[in-house]
């Protein structure tokens, strides 16, 4: 068996580089760490994402509806704020919900990215489940 230590990084297929890389460091404030004509790294918190190009978005038979999405921790005081910021910037937020079930518990709201990637903002209040 591979022991896995951890996560390196996720990586998400658009198709502008340059608008994704506005909508993930303006709207969800991650950094730019460097930039490729085809790739953008990005750091949120401790964590990397890297935005990759391609020529067309994944398609999913309703976007909103898939259970295929990408979560990213927020605080407690910064949820509420963090929705409304979101929606004032025209990106249109569902399934808000206080999940008190589950793995993870705690606010959680989804939306999506401009090339339809399933997007939700979680404050974990704790796991529904023990994890060794």
């Amino acid at each position: 068996m591979v022991k896995t230590q951890g996560v390196v990084h996720f990586s998400l297929p658009v198709t502008d580089v340059e608008r994704s890389a506005r909508f993930y460091s303006e709207l969800l404030g991650m950094k730019i760490v460097q930039k490729t004509p085809r790739m953008v790294f990005l750091k949120c918190g401790d964590d990397f994402l890297i935005l990759a190009k391609g020529n067309a978005p994944l398609k999913y038979d309703s976007p909103s509806d898939t259970p295929v999405h990408h979560a990213f921790k927020v605080s407690a005081d910064d949820f509420e704020p963090a929705l409304e910021f979101l929606r004032r910037n025209g990106v249109k937020v569902f399934n808000v919900e206080d999940r008190h079930e589950g793995v993870f518990l705690g606010p959680q709201a989804y939306f999506l990215d401009p090339d339809g990637n399933k997007l939700e903002i979680h404050y974990n209040r704790g796991m529904g489940v023990a994890i060794d």
